[in-house]
């Protein structure tokens, strides 16, 4: 607490809160399985803001823990129990600074909601393609240092992808700044691209320059009814050797998915009554004016005829169109309202993903009356694979299971080829995997790079690393 009370002295008082009823709303993540304590928030304006507070921090060796809009699910932004982290906060930087429609690029402050660039985009008439649950909440700076997905990777790639620049306060309180206007700077390895997916262990990023593309003008989509997963992974093949280049969206969901949406949202209009196995919404976009519903018609017609969809449904109108995406946007609601569940965020070739179903529902058969929750996206290998708590025992029974559980998917996913953090990050929930799943010459390179970059290890600390 001396060095907290100290580095209060130091800064003006607009820049923290020692409240801890305002504090404490700071000091857990969404799902509320993990929360930590800390005694001072500090609210930066500007990277000049960042970079004093920072280098205050690493004099007087206090730990940060920064946040965007808290909404990762892997602790990443959770404090520690101890109270001897400050956090710091990107909310108030929140600013648009510069759009260049004719460059197609966008500069902004790392505390602006997805949202908030989407719509930004929108208004000259251009598009930036993230697409997320959280997006009204989450922080560009929190999507580039978790390296976020969402439905749109398969078209425009992660938000890796998407970065043309950074600006980036080291945790010595250095500031680096690789934002400039040319396209070509081939100066030997780029630093910027440490930081993505870094999860804020190296430093804050204060401001981004992102990627804009041409306003989509055209959309078309359906979902579908399979019989198995082979013939999702079927066609979506065709869907690809017909379309690929408008293939915007492939996005796997399940009969017990429909089920947990049926229950929890009334209002949601359940396609197909729910008397399928498997479903598949799968979406074409471009930027011409040509139309793309004759396009869903010929897939579908093809599908149907040759046996590979059961059944399928096109949306005659917007309201029909945002229902069926319902269905799957609200999916991680509702299991989080249908009680605990045990969630993996994993990746594996699409060849793979059948085999992986069935040997992963086998290795855990000894576990009674538990449901198996897949869904994702399809079409780049990603899944969502949770195991939801059985009726018939206690939570604290259920939590016994973890570990196993875990071991079991990760040892699945590992042996064949895959990751198991697709697009959600390690934070605090996933170090030891982390260190068990990379190979000695990555895990030593990583860990080396976070010792020459944070000697004191003030960034963040028990994130990714112990």
């Amino acid at each position: 607490m001396d060095k907290i009370n100290l580095l209060k002295k130091k800064l003006k008082s607009h820049l923290w809160t020692d409240s801890q009823e305002t504090i404490n709303s700071y000091l857990y993540e969404q799902r509320g399985n993990l929360s930590g304590n800390s005694h001072l928030l500090l609210k930066p304006n500007n990277t000049s803001d960042v970079s004093k507070i920072i280098k205050l921090c690493n004099k007087y060796r206090i730990s940060i823990v920064p946040q965007g809009g808290r909404t990762g699910l892997c602790g990443g932004t959770v404090p520690s129990k101890r109270g001897n982290e400050v956090l710091i906060t990107t909310e108030k930087m929140n600013k648009i600074i510069k759009i260049d429609k004719d460059n197609f690029n966008i500069v902004v402050q790392s505390g602006c909601s997805l949202v908030s660039v989407k719509e930004a985009a929108k208004k000259i008439g251009r598009f930036f393609p993230t697409t997320l649950p959280s997006q009204e909440s989450c922080t560009v700076g929190g999507n580039i240092s978790t390296n976020a997905g969402g439905s749109s990777v398969l078209k425009y790639g992660m938000t890796r992808d998407l970065v043309e620049g950074l600006e980036v306060v080291m945790p010595n309180g250095d500031i680096l700044n690789s934002i400039k206007e040319i396209k070509k700077d081939n100066r030997g390895f780029d630093p910027q691209h440490l930081h993505i997916g870094a999860e804020g262990t190296l430093g804050i990023i204060t401001t981004a320059k992102l990627k804009l593309f041409p306003t989509i003008k055209n959309k078309a989509m359906a979902i579908v009814a399979l019989k198995n997963i082979e013939n999702a992974i079927n066609f979506l093949s065709m869907v690809k050797d017909k379309y690929y280049e408008y293939l915007s969206a492939f996005e796997l969901n399940s009969n017990i998915g429909m089920s947990l949406i049926k229950k929890y949202f009334l209002d949601i209009s359940i396609p197909f009554e729910n008397k399928y196995s498997w479903y598949v919404i799968f979406e074409l976009s471009s930027d011409e004016e040509n139309t793309l519903d004759n396009k869903i018609d010929l897939i579908l017609e093809r599908a149907l005829g040759t046996k590979l969809i059961i059944d399928a449904i096109k949306p005659q109108n917007i309201s029909q169109y945002k229902n069926i995406w319902n269905t799957r946007e609200y999916l991680s609601q509702a299991q989080k309202l249908n009680g605990p569940s045990i969630k993996h965020d994993i990746s594996i070739t699409i060849e793979k993903i059948s085999y992986f179903l069935k040997e992963a529902e086998l290795k855990l058969s000894n576990i009674p009356k538990i449901n198996f929750l897949a869904f994702g996206h399809l079409a780049d290998g990603n899944l969502h694979y949770n195991i939801s708590k059985p009726y018939s025992i206690s939570d604290s029974h259920f939590k016994k299971f973890h570990k196993v559980v875990n071991k079991t998917i990760f040892d699945l996913v590992y042996n064949l080829g895959g990751s198991f953090s697709a697009e959600h990050g390690i934070g605090k929930i996933k170090i030891k995997e982390l260190k068990k799943y990379s190979s000695k010459e990555e895990f030593v390179l990583k860990q080396n790079i976070k010792k020459l970059i944070d000697p004191n290890n003030i960034m963040n600390p028990g994130k990714i690393f112990k």
